[in-house]
């Protein structure tokens, strides 16, 4: 289960024009080594392209940068999402190349698929630094402001840089009291202004956008043009609590439990209103068991309301287990979890199994009762709970 929130939308669009302008800069090369280079990126993503098609995942992340570790389990990921069915008559062309220094060039990409049954055509540039004698892939050429606690990338021609970043500064100073983990240092978050190029280049395989994705060991991405900014505090604190709680369970948590964690210590932070999924808070649709969280499919769900009723129950459990048993005990469940080596969700076809049975060990062993009782206690809390917004 991947670590989404905010909004979520139905159905799909042709994907615009969203290469940036092409670099200005003072360094130029003869048009024959131009070419030369254009022709040597072009095998490099031609590469790629059969590496996807023949399934061979080490010819595929052998294009790829190891100098950024962030980007590297990325692109480990996005490889599993551009094999899969849902996902096809995938194409790649290099259709400009723009010399950068002796060592770093940006290429233009033009990228055309299938996905979901929908027919996608698109332009980005790539940033491919010379490693050695051979030319890597360094991820989307983004601008970068270095803060003191985290690198902030945004696409060219983003407006909301200061803005964004403030919102950031404030969910690390809410979330300082709260865990004794920090974030990374130097933690990326990835801004797009392109909703688009964020499912593109993030998750491809979903047939809904999104605002937000985090994923364990990889950056933070975010869809920054809502018209409310407001929303957008709750999203990245949210955000942000993913990145700290699962370096402490090693990614061994079910989703419900990660999911409702963050939504308690990010989105519930602030007013209700500011969140798709706390303003749409039906009670009656909360009195669902562990098990069927654990069953509800995300990936491909009914409606938008059986997303956030998801959503809502996971932070109904984590509220009944916080008021009942304390902030303390209750982060022992991520502590008990991560001393089992990391999950990881590309690699494991077991994931999310292996991850419901770890849950269900650490419930019994950190609160002495199993998920089932604890579902039936959850239920009769449930019905006095005092939800703000709740109906």
């Amino acid at each position: 289960m991947t670590l989404l929130f905010c909004t979520v939308f139905f159905g799909c669009t042709q994907v615009g024009q969203t290469a940036a302008q092409a670099p200005t800069g003072t360094y130029t090369l003869p048009k024959h080594e131009t070419n030369k280079l254009k022709r040597e990126i072009n095998a490099i993503m031609q590469r790629k392209l059969s590496a996807l098609k023949q399934q061979d995942y080490d010819l595929y992340l052998s294009t790829v940068t190891q100098n950024d570790v962030y980007y590297w389990n990325e692109q480990a990921r996005w490889y599993s999402e551009m094999v899969k069915p849902v996902i096809s008559d995938l194409s790649f062309e290099v259709t400009n190349i723009t010399p950068l220094d002796e060592t770093s060039l940006e290429a233009e990409i033009h990228q055309r698929h299938t996905g979901n049954g929908e027919q996608f055509d698109f332009r980005y540039p790539l940033l491919f630094q010379l490693e050695g004698d051979s030319w890597k892939d360094c991820g989307y050429h983004f601008e970068l402001l270095e803060k003191p606690d985290y690198t902030l990338k945004y696409m060219p021609g983003e407006t909301r840089v200061d803005d964004f970043a403030a919102m950031i500064d404030t969910a690390y100073q809410n979330l300082e009291p709260v865990f004794a983990e920090k974030a990374d240092d130097h933690f990326e978050i990835k801004l797009f202004w392109d909703q688009e190029m964020l499912r593109q280049r993030t998750i491809p395989s979903v047939s809904w956008l999104f605002t937000g994705w985090g994923e364990p060991n990889e950056s933070l991405k975010l869809y920054t043009g809502q018209p409310d900014i407001r929303s957008y505090q709750g999203t990245i604190q949210h955000e942000l609590v993913h990145h700290i709680t699962i370096k402490i369970c090693q990614n061994n948590l079910s989703d419900w439990l990660l999911e409702g964690t963050a939504v308690y210590y990010g989105n519930a932070y602030y007013d209700y209103s500011l969140s798709n999924a706390l303003a749409h808070m039906k009670l009656r649709n909360m009195a669902q068991s562990i098990d069927q969280l654990n069953q509800t499919n995300m990936i491909n769900p009914s409606t938008q309301q059986e997303v956030w009723d998801w959503y809502n129950t996971g932070f109904g459990y984590v509220t009944y287990l916080i008021e009942t048993y304390g902030h303390d005990q209750f982060m022992e469940l991520f502590y008990e979890a991560g001393k089992k080596p990391f999950n990881d969700s590309v690699t494991n076809e077991n994931f999310k199994q292996d991850n419901i049975a770890t849950t269900s060990a650490a419930l019994e062993t950190v609160f002495g009762i199993t998920p089932e009782q604890i579902s039936e206690n959850y239920l009769v809390w449930l019905e006095t709970a005092d939800f703000v917004t709740a109906g």
